[in-house]
Order: structure tokens, then sequence, then C-alpha cells
């Protein structure tokens, strides 16, 4: 039996079947939540901002005509939505480091895995995960976003030009300015370690 696409639950809801709108909440809640989650850095503020997420696709579906994927013009409300929270955010008060030593360093996971494994032995991967955590808040919006969409939620850089309007070039830079901080961050002494290998420690 052939699983059913998001665009053929898409027409669905379109049609009247309001219920079926249940089964996209269901395939997507995870990456839109995981994502809003590295974005913000603020578990409370992920959920309330994926709820909204859906909540706004719902209420516009019908103008939904499949140009890009669902996940993609999903992926594009949650990201504006995000924004808008951290331009807020900003204007209001800055991210205590004690907030965001409190997020859970278990829950992350990269996209991209690699063969080779560097055990970082002299230095415990929890207190490095954290230190990860801290290093991508601190990075540039439009550093991170990318960063989190391609390297950890295994967006392709087409989908993010899709989503948010920019050219895959200026992605891809972005995305390579965006290792670099970090690695020099986590690691100002020459290393071979990428931050990738921060995360690999726990498996």
């Amino acid at each position: 039996m052939t699983a059913e696409n998001d665009e053929a639950i898409v027409c669905a809801v379109q049609d009247g079947q309001k219920e079926a709108f249940g089964r996209l909440v269901d395939r997507h809640k995870e990456r839109v939540y995981a994502m809003l989650m590295r974005l913000t850095g603020d578990p409370q503020a992920a959920e309330e901002l994926a709820h909204e997420a859906f909540v706004r696709s719902y209420r516009n579906l019908k103008n939904f005509r499949g140009k890009s994927r669902f996940s993609t013009w999903l992926t594009q409300i949650a990201i504006n939505l995000a924004r808008d929270h951290i331009r807020e955010r900003q204007r209001s008060k800055a991210v205590s480091l004690e907030a965001i030593l409190e997020r859970d360093p278990d829950t992350l996971q990269f996209a991209e895995r690699r063969s080779h494994y560097d055990p970082l032995a002299e230095v415990s991967a929890r207190d490095m995960i954290e230190k990860f955590e801290i290093a991508l808040r601190e990075l540039p919006q439009n550093y991170r976003e990318v960063f989190v969409l391609h390297h950890i939620q295994d967006v392709s850089y087409e989908d993010i030009a899709a989503a948010t309007g920019d050219s895959v070039g200026s992605l891809k830079v972005r995305a390579h300015r965006a290792r670099k901080l970090l690695k020099d961050k986590l690691f100002p002494e020459e290393t071979s370690v990428t931050p990738e290998d921060i995360l690999r420690q726990k498996r």
C-alpha cells in the first residue's frame, strides 16, 4: 500500500475533509517543533509557535496552490513566526545564559552523518554539547537559520531558498560562515574536529 503524500491530504482538506488536516499535523509536528526550538532556544515559545504555524497553515490552506511542497510552505510560515518572535524578544530583553543552559541537549541531533569518529576523549560530551548550544544561539540570526535548517533539520538549500526567498548561493555562504564561527568559538586552537563531532559523542 502506497503511503498517502502531503499533496493528497492537502487536496482532501481543500475538498472539505477538514479532519484530514490532523494527518498533516501528525506528520510534521516533531520537525516543526525541533526547528523552532533551535531557532528560538525557548521550549515554551517553540511549542506556541509550532501551534500557531499549524493554525495559520490551516486557515490559509485554501490559498495553497502547490507551487512548492506543503512542507516547504509550512517551513516558511514557521520561520516567519520565529523571526517575529526573536525580534520581539530582542526588543524586550536578552535571553539569559541560564535559560539557554536549561535546554535539554539530549534532543540535539545532526542530520549529517560521517563514517569517521573522533571521541574527544578528554572532554565531557555533555559539556561540549552545552557549549555548542550556546555557540549556536550566539550566531547571527540568518547564519543560525540556515545552519539549523540544513545541517540539523536536513532541509535542502533549494527548499530553504523557496521558504526564505534567499538564493541558494547566499545560503551556502552563510552556512559555511556559520560552521566556521561555531568551530572558532568551540575550538580556538587548531583542530580537525567539526561541530558535528561534538554531538556524535553521545551515540
